[in-house]
């Protein structure tokens, strides 16, 4: 009777623990937990590269999920030179809202990966150097004086990258 008292408490709390933020792993008999937080064990690390500085901060996170949901991070992580204009997460929100989409449904929007791509260009353009039109690696050419920048020449490993305020579509 006190084992079968004991089992059911253990179901009780391995549900418990399966519902919490947490990833839970059932192995045999053990219960195992891992805390996905950024920067403790398990997490995933982060290079010095534009993807990793892209990733790694918080008001680019819809700019980043939208880079690894489209699969084009080989163009971000790439050995460069590159440039980078991200988009904050504002300019995220407001182009959601244009496409008429939700923040969560723009990372299966069907031209996900062209508008990432819109964003990335082969070479090294700094403030002091910006041509007046660059061609993405999507291929499309974008006049940079249309672009409103919020912070210019952050060096990574292997791009220059420049915070603006909206999207290329």
């Amino acid at each position: 009777h006190t084992f079968a008292m004991l089992a059911q408490k253990f179901t009780v709390s391995a549900k418990a623990v399966a519902t919490t933020k947490h990833t839970v792993a059932k192995r045999g008999n053990s219960i195992v937990r891992r805390n996905s937080k950024g920067g403790e064990e398990g997490a995933r690390a982060y290079n010095n590269d534009a993807f990793g500085m892209i990733a790694k901060a918080a008001s680019y996170s819809l700019f980043g999920a939208a880079i690894t949901k489209s699969g084009v991070e080989d163009e971000f992580t790439c050995k460069g030179p590159i440039t980078v204009f991200a988009p904050n997460d504002d300019a995220f929100a407001d182009f959601c809202k244009a496409q008429g989409l939700s923040k969560v449904e723009i990372m299966t929007y069907a031209g996900l990966k062209d508008v990432v791509l819109n964003h990335v260009a082969k070479g090294a353009f700094t403030a002091a150097n910006m041509p007046a039109e660059v061609t993405m690696v999507s291929g499309k050419t974008v006049a940079t004086s249309t672009f409103n920048y919020k912070k210019n020449d952050i060096k990574v490993d292997n791009a220059t990258i420049h915070a603006i305020t909206a999207v290329v579509a």
